[in-house]
């Protein structure tokens, strides 16, 4: 026996003559427990101490059953033992009343006491334990509550106690946890986990470690690195959860940090999802291009683009209602994981502008969470090769027209040749006999002038010819543009160039500055400035009369300078700093699908240089060119 257990025996049997004490069958029990024994003719004042207490009376009185009762409510782990002769049914449902743990009748062997004080010593020395270790588990669960997130659970799963930490992370009072269901407080998606495997490892003793994702007051997740254990009564049942976890959003936080450094190195635009496909972050370069300061200003935005994918039946939007640009991403997201999108989509923004991208996705593990994977989404912009490959097309195209042209005017040459030649013949035989057949012919003759004008211009656009690089004059190729494009633009506005309005008899200075290149090519730069002009003042609402296209030509020793001005509203200012990147210049029926990017390439093949801006509500592109300095 553990002499740390205090027996005190009381008794009035000859207490004074120790030669009788000594022959009490009793003490010599109570002796050989290897106890802290006191022995004792009065009753103790203080029970706190007393682990067993024995009273032996000579006579049974109230006295002995106050003791009894005062002990136990001092000390309520006390065991009582009464060992007496008088009998009597009241005297036992006293001493049940105040709680005697056994009331021993006398006549008494020894070895009844011994069992009776050994079985009650053992209960003192466990409840001594228990006691001890109720201490250290409150101790600890105070020491634990400092550092960490705190949970009891009762067995059917509700909260019965949460410490401060766990209620001021997650915002909300204690009271507003306790006796809620402790899954409320955690992520869906752990639910079906926490439920069944893990419960099931409780019940057999074993201790769970893993991630879970708490849910604050705001809504907000909140990543812990959790201890969960049961504690279990003797009969291997559950009778309390313990869930203690530590805040490792911060790791959470580092680490996503780190894949946004990572993708914000990448080439192309990029945006990162979680395991719900939802937008969590989007580097640098996509930001930029959609127009975004930020991420949150992503995530509040309205639609700014419409995505597009490309089918056998054409372009078809991926999403039918209107929706966010995140919304929209996720969308494209879990569109590729099931396959229904492959290869290209284009996303149209404002001002009907198109940007072509091939999309790829790919993984990577949640270094926190088992089974569960951070998914990048990348955009390629490949829109250069497209408009490379438009600008091939519009080549051919334009070669094709060249050919037309050049097959036109070689077949019109012919007939006006016949009228021509039979036009001198009708006028010698009129001649003589019709006074004014002069005046008659006159404007005969100056249609014909118009056909072989026209004609001629037609012809040096075509270019039937080897593109050849040699010096040519720069009123010419405007003359001969301006030419070709009148009979659309006569209806649409005047165009005056150096000041006065051009019209078909208008000629250029053979005299005037030359540059090096390709004649044919520099037409065409002023065909597509003067068409997107065009079709602006047809979009718009300006009356005829004040409508212009003014044209000027100056030059020095070393530049030419050729400036187009119209009043036709202008350019938008979202699109003016990129109007050479794409073609917005109308729409393709009236504008041979020729871009402004067509006419820089081709300025700049001819080391030139382009300029556009807004003045007096309209465009204004300026052309320097390089003069020629040979002969002329």
């Amino acid at each position: 026996m553990l002499k740390s257990i205090r027996i005190v025996y009381v008794s009035d049997w000859a207490i004074s003559d120790q030669e009788l004490l000594d022959q009490d069958p009793f003490l010599k029990v109570l002796n050989e427990c290897h106890a802290e024994v006191t022995i004792r003719s009065n009753f103790p004042e203080s029970f706190t101490q007393i682990d067993l207490l024995i009273l032996h009376p000579m006579q049974m009185n109230l006295e002995i059953f106050e003791v009894i009762s005062k002990s136990k409510l001092s000390n309520p782990a006390i065991k009582t033992v009464v060992i007496s002769s008088a009998h009597g049914s009241d005297l036992f449902l006293r001493a049940i009343d105040v709680g005697v743990d056994k009331y021993l009748l006398k006549p008494l062997l020894p070895s009844a006491v011994q069992k009776v004080v050994e079985r009650l010593t053992h209960q003192s020395i466990e409840a001594k334990n228990a006691q001890k270790a109720y201490k250290q588990i409150n101790l600890m669960f105070g020491a634990i509550s400092k550092t960490a997130l705190v949970i009891r659970i009762r067995k059917n799963g509700m909260i019965s106690e949460v410490n401060s930490l766990l209620s001021l992370l997650v915002g909300l009072e204690s009271t507003a946890m306790v006796d809620h269901y402790w899954l409320r407080f955690v992520e869906r998606r752990f639910w079906i986990y926490l439920r069944t495997l893990v419960r099931a490892r409780l019940e057999a003793g074993e201790i769970y470690r893993g991630i879970i994702e708490l849910i604050g007051k705001e809504k907000q997740t909140i990543t812990v690195d959790s201890t969960i254990y049961a504690v279990l009564d003797g009969y291997n049942r559950i009778e309390e959860i313990v869930f203690i976890g530590h805040d490792v959003s911060e790791m959470k936080r580092a680490i996503l940090e780190s894949m946004k450094q990572l993708i914000d190195y990448d080439t192309s635009l990029a945006v990162l999802f979680d395991h719900n496909y939802e937008a969590i972050m989007a580097n640098k370069k996509f930001l930029k291009a959609n127009n975004y300061k930020s991420f949150d200003e992503l995530i509040h935005s309205c639609d700014l683009c419409s995505w597009m994918v490309e089918t056998n039946e054409g372009l078809e939007p991926i999403l039918s209602t209107q929706c966010s640009q995140k919304e929209s991403l996720e969308f494209i997201v879990k569109k590729i994981k099931k396959g229904h999108i492959q290869g290209r989509i284009i996303s149209i923004g404002v001002n009907n502008i198109k940007t072509y991208y091939t999309v790829h996705m790919s993984s990577m593990s949640n270094p926190l969470i088992q089974n569960e994977h951070y998914h990048i989404l990348y955009f390629v912009d490949v829109s250069d090769i497209e408009r490379h490959k438009e600008d091939k097309i519009n080549d051919a195209k334009l070669m094709s027209v060249g050919r037309l042209a050049a097959a036109i005017t070689h077949e019109i040459n012919t007939p006006v040749t016949y009228i021509k030649g039979n036009l001198e013949l009708l006028k010698w035989e009129c001649e003589d006999k019709i006074s004014d057949a002069e005046e008659l012919f006159r404007p005969i003759d100056e249609g014909i002038s118009r056909i072989e004008s026209i004609v001629k211009s037609m012809y040096e656009f075509a270019g039937t010819g080897k593109e050849e690089i040699q010096p040519f004059n720069v009123h010419m190729t405007l003359i001969y543009a301006l030419r070709i494009i009148l009979n659309r633009a006569k209806h649409i506005v005047t165009i005056r160039i150096n000041g006065e309005a051009f019209n078909l008899s208008t000629q250029y200075d053979p005299l005037s500055c030359k540059t090096m290149g390709i004649s044919t090519r520099l037409e065409q730069v002023w065909i597509i400035i003067i068409n997107n002009a065009l079709d602006e003042f047809e979009k718009g609402e300006i009356p005829y009369e004040d409508r212009e296209i003014n044209i000027t030509l100056n030059y020095n020793e070393d530049d030419i300078v050729v400036k187009l001005a119209d009043n036709a509203g202008g350019i938008p200012e979202s699109i003016l700093n990129g109007i050479f990147d794409f073609a917005v210049s109308g729409v393709k029926k009236q504008s041979m699908g020729i871009g402004l990017n067509v006419a820089k390439a081709i300025i700049d093949k001819h080391g030139g240089a382009i300029y556009v801006n807004n003045e007096k509500q309209g465009a204004v592109f300026e052309i320097h060119l390089k003069k020629f300095k040979g002969e002329s």
